[in-house]
């Protein structure tokens, strides 16, 4: 069902492999699906808005579709799990050096993510393919609205080199891609299974436009 809607965005509340067929072919997607690592936190109690596992992360399936639904595709992930098709590129988000536990047996700690980016659909200004920011998401008035989400800055710097016109977030939590996508005048759809993220993301779509020095 149609959560909320504006002249840049539209969000649904629903399974995205219920909803997407119903609704016109996107042109890139931008996401961060369940990885398919069974994660559980590290925190000693489970919470609400924290909780110890993520849905759908006991495999790579939800990934998986998620990198068949366009040509063009910019997917956060994991090296841990290997991709269904040789990525095009590949991008690293260094969350610096506060970041990260990880095995404390190892003399390395984990601080970075992966973006696999798919398809022809990109361009733009030639960068490193090293992602350098702030990590924190703490100016939005929101504050951190889900325990995984990403700074605006992060998923407007994959939005804005996707040369496709609508972008689609089949695992929208709080927003980000959708907030990014709106806040560089482009369309957006998202979709995300739970109701109180649809809530969040809404609050956020209906916020002026932000400075990309700005997180939320």
């Amino acid at each position: 069902m149609t959560y909320y809607q504006d002249d840049a965005v539209t969000i649904y509340h629903g399974d995205c492999r219920e909803i997407l067929p119903t609704l016109p072919k996107v042109d890139a997607v931008v996401t961060d699906p369940p990885y398919g690592i069974g994660y559980r936190t590290g925190w000693s109690a489970e919470t609400r808005d924290h909780p110890a596992k993520i849905v759908g992360d006991d495999s790579t399936e939800l990934r998986d579709y998620a990198i068949g639904l366009s040509c063009n595709v910019a997917c956060f992930a994991t090296w841990r799990c290997v991709p269904p098709a040789v990525p095009r590129a590949c991008l690293v988000w260094d969350k610096g050096p506060a970041s990260g536990m990880g095995d404390l047996k190892m003399p390395w700690k984990p601080c970075f993510e992966v973006v696999w980016i798919f398809g022809r659909g990109w361009s733009g200004e030639r960068s490193s393919a090293v992602l350098r920011g702030r990590t924190m998401v703490t100016s939005s008035a929101l504050g951190r609205a889900h325990p995984h989400q990403k700074p605006v800055w992060l998923l407007a710097e994959l939005v804005r080199k996707s040369t496709a016109g609508l972008v689609l977030d089949p695992f929208m939590g709080s927003g980000t891609t959708l907030r990014a996508a709106k806040d560089l005048g482009r369309k957006a759809i998202g979709i995300e299974i739970e109701e109180k993220y649809c809530e969040i993301a809404a609050k956020r779509m209906q916020q002026e436009v932000l400075s990309f020095g700005e997180e939320g």
